[in-house]
């Protein structure tokens, strides 16, 4: 969707930030290199409610969902059974939500940032889809975005880690769990990147400015670093004993066990990155240009292309190495809490020799 004319009639008000545009990342033999940018606003609606799962239904009952958050799974989370929510965002729903538990009158004061249940935790939604928007709002208004007070469609432990690390003077409200909001004014900023996660030029160098909110700003690279996930449930790297003796000298690092700031502060550091595939890269946002990253990723998942494109954006030497992979056995034939996908429930064994010609 390129042309915002093709949405904007669902739109009580909006006023677009960026418009949209085409630009090229190389990335793999395989990867159209092509990429389109969709445009970004802020939207105002009136007499409006949310609910937590996260939708938005206008005071005229149309749906607003994908152009704000983009709900792929269509099971999970519908508040009633009378309507689908993942059709064509704006359809007119009879949305059979619980009864409105608060009302909101204050104008120009809240902004709602939805994200559903399994993608609160997740690092790379948290940076790209949530607090991006900050950009947006001080973008449109031409005002500071901690001025706002957001509204978080579900908890979420790792967004309220990063407004306490670096953003404590935000003012957040957070939804309980099937709760239904009213608002008689409510700002929405749109989602900010494209619809295959593809973060966008523009935003990238914004959050990276945050970089010197902990002193790191002017920080120098000297450190080669190994990103291990032993408490993730996938993508682990079932040979990571003769990877660290291969790489003599590197350091290992956890980012379950370290703060925002300690994360920042290793990536920002650091002069070499070895990893795997995960959220946890969005700290690359951290690093300095020239860094040199390499991501293991599996041969048939080629598609996720958002690390080599935020990398290209903030002049990262960014390689993909598609690695051999190890399947994870169901257990009790159930997806583990957490995992989206079937197709994610994989180790990687690493060609360590093959690796190195990389690294070298």
């Amino acid at each position: 969707m390129k042309n915002i004319d093709s949405i904007k009639y669902f739109l009580d008000k909006w006023e677009t930030v960026d418009t949209s545009y085409d630009y090229t990342v190389p990335y793999h033999k395989d990867i159209d290199p092509n990429f389109t940018s969709l445009p970004t606003f802020v939207a105002e609606f009136h007499d409006c409610k949310v609910h937590s799962c996260p939708l938005l239904v206008t005071y005229q009952q149309k749906l607003i969902t994908n152009y704000i958050w983009r709900l792929t799974d269509r099971s999970r989370n519908k508040p009633g059974k009378s309507h689908n929510l993942w059709k064509e965002w704006g359809d007119e729903v009879q949305a059979e939500l619980p009864p409105v538990s608060d009302h909101f009158h204050e104008k120009y004061r809240y902004v709602w940032l939805p994200i559903d249940e399994q993608s609160v935790e997740n690092p790379w939604h948290i940076w790209i889809d949530v607090i991006s928007k900050f950009r947006l709002m001080e973008k449109r208004w031409s005002t500071d975005f901690t001025r706002y007070c957001y509204v978080l469609a579900n908890e979420s432990k790792y967004f309220e880690k990063c407004i306490k690390e670096l953003f404590p003077e935000v003012k957040v409200l957070v939804m309980p769990k099937n709760a239904t909001w009213q608002f008689k004014h409510l700002l929405v900023p749109s989602a900010s990147n494209s619809k295959d996660g593809v973060i966008t030029p523009h935003l990238a160098p914004w959050l990276r400015h945050f970089k010197g909110r902990p002193g790191l700003k002017e920080t120098k690279s000297h450190r080669k670093i190994v990103v291990l996930r032993p408490g993730a449930k996938t993508r682990r790297i079932t040979n990571s004993d003769e990877l660290l003796l291969a790489l003599k000298g590197w350091e290992t690092v956890d980012l379950a066990k370290m703060t925002i700031r300690e994360q920042m502060k290793t990536f920002a550091e650091a002069t070499h990155i070895v990893a795997a595939h995960g959220a946890g890269l969005v700290n690359l946002l951290w690093c300095n240009p020239g860094t040199k990253v390499i991501e293991i990723q599996d041969k048939n998942m080629i598609h996720k292309k958002v690390y080599p494109v935020l990398s290209h954006h903030l002049g990262l030497a960014h390689t993909l190495y598609l690695a051999d992979t190890v399947p994870i056995a169901l257990q009790n034939n159930k997806k583990p809490k957490g995992i989206k996908r079937l197709t994610d429930l994989i180790d990687f064994k690493i060609d360590i020799t093959d690796l190195m010609k990389h690294i070298d």
